[in-house]
């Protein structure tokens, strides 16, 4: 039996006599009556309502807007002169554009139910207490929903808090317009997940900044699928929005502190071979780029003869010295050992400039931390290895292979200095 119902919606404003401003497919279906009908003869619900009974309707009426709703069966006028029964639930609201109280009304064709009024009887109880438990249930609920008609390029957002729902933000032709609520990076792909949804009814998941709902912008996680209404032929893609501002934050906070070597702040080894990696996937293999392998010297020792928290503060000189020489927001600086650090000088191959720079850190090396840290008898040197990317180093391990090359080489020279 239910399959065979005919439902619809429409709304219609209080404050102009009832007025309908607003109706769906399934109206036009039911009534007969078309938008175009509607708006030619300025229709309210008196139009609707045989002449017999409208003068108990309209008062019935008027109760359920003081009220603020009612659930009720009447008869309908329909556009080619017969006469239908409706079970009818309406539900009042105050629209924000216009600022009147306006009713939401849905509508459901009971005419070829009428003699089965028994299983109806039960229908309208079940829905009844169907409707109470939907209301205990939400009695302290907030929650927003997203609805986009694919075909109408219609958006509409509403809420349903403390039990009662209102429509927040709707627009026609959503496509075309000026989102300015929507955060510029995000709006491009919100709009993919709108137009371009494909699984039906298999759930997916998008994050987004936006500021429909606040002064600035806010995270929120939208959950939504696609539903092809077998009935009208429309596409829509329905969804949940959730506020997740603060754990966004929280977990785009974590992600960047992953990145980092915790004790001396620069990339840890994971962060530092996955960015030199995308360098060399985003550049042609024309351009070259240089990789200093940096070796502290004698460690262990260091470790053993000051303690290992002294050691712990030499490693974070030595890396303060090379966010000092090298660019920070252009070249990667990562901590790759314990004691070994690497230095990513993309663009850049000039046998001049790659000296200068390796010069100032053993000498800052040599007399700055050695001095400040292990006293007028402590010596602290780095060993340096430079190897520069060709046709067969175009990843970083091929290329941190041939630096280490060069590292072995100085330290088979003595230490304290550098070797291409």
């Amino acid at each position: 039996m239910i399959k065979d119902v005919k439902y619809a919606k429409y709304y219609m404003d209080n404050e102009l006599d009832g007025k309908i401003i607003k109706i769906d497919k399934g109206f036009t279906a039911i009534t007969g009556y078309t938008w175009e009908d509607v708006q030619a003869n300025n229709m309210t619900i008196s139009d609707l309502v045989p002449e017999e009974s409208r003068e108990e309707y309209l008062e019935i009426l008027q109760n359920s807007i003081e009220a603020g709703e009612a659930y009720l069966n009447h008869a309908i006028a329909c556009k080619d002169g017969s006469v239908i029964t409706v079970n009818c639930y309406g539900e009042v609201y105050m629209d924000s554009d216009s600022g009147h109280g306006c009713s939401k009304i849905l509508i459901i064709d009971v005419t070829a139910q009428e003699k089965a009024v028994e299983e109806l009887s039960i229908l309208e109880e079940q829905a009844a207490l169907q409707f109470e438990k939907i209301k205990f249930l939400t009695e302290n609920a907030k929650e927003t929903f997203l609805d986009y008609d694919i075909q109408r390029d219609y958006l509409e957002i509403s809420s349903f808090v403390n039990g009662r729902y209102e429509i927040v933000y709707s627009l026609e032709n959503y496509m075309n317009s000026d989102n300015r609520h929507m955060y510029d990076e995000d709006l491009q792909h919100y709009r993919s997940v709108l137009g371009k949804s494909n699984n039906p009814l298999s759930r997916s998941v998008f994050d987004f900044r936006s500021k429909l709902f606040s002064e600035g912008y806010r995270w929120y996680r939208l959950v939504y699928a696609r539903y092809d209404n077998p009935k009208t032929g429309k596409t829509h893609v329905i969804g949940r929005i959730m506020d997740i501002n603060e754990e966004k934050i929280a977990s785009l906070n974590s992600e960047v502190d992953s990145q980092f070597d915790p004790l001396t702040g620069v990339y840890n080894a994971v962060t530092t071979e996955i960015k030199v990696n995308e360098i060399f996937k985003n550049t042609t293999i024309k351009t070259k780029h240089t990789m200093l392998v940096i070796d502290i010297d004698h460690m262990r020792a260091i470790n053993g003869k000051y303690g290992v928290e002294k050691g712990d503060r030499v490693l974070s000189e030595v890396a303060n010295i090379l966010c000092q020489v090298f660019r920070q927001n252009f070249d990667i600086i990562g901590r790759v050992y314990a004691d070994i650090f690497v230095v990513f000088i993309r663009n850049t191959v000039e046998i001049n400039y790659i000296e200068e720079r390796c010069k100032g850190i053993c000498n800052k090396v040599r007399t700055d931390i050695s001095k400040e840290l292990l006293g007028e008898e402590g010596i602290l040197t780095v060993s340096i290895g430079i190897g520069t990317s060709d046709g067969k180093c175009s990843a970083f391990k091929s290329l941190y292979k041939k630096t280490d090359k060069a590292l072995q080489r100085q330290k088979d020279n003595g230490r304290d200095g550098f070797s291409f």
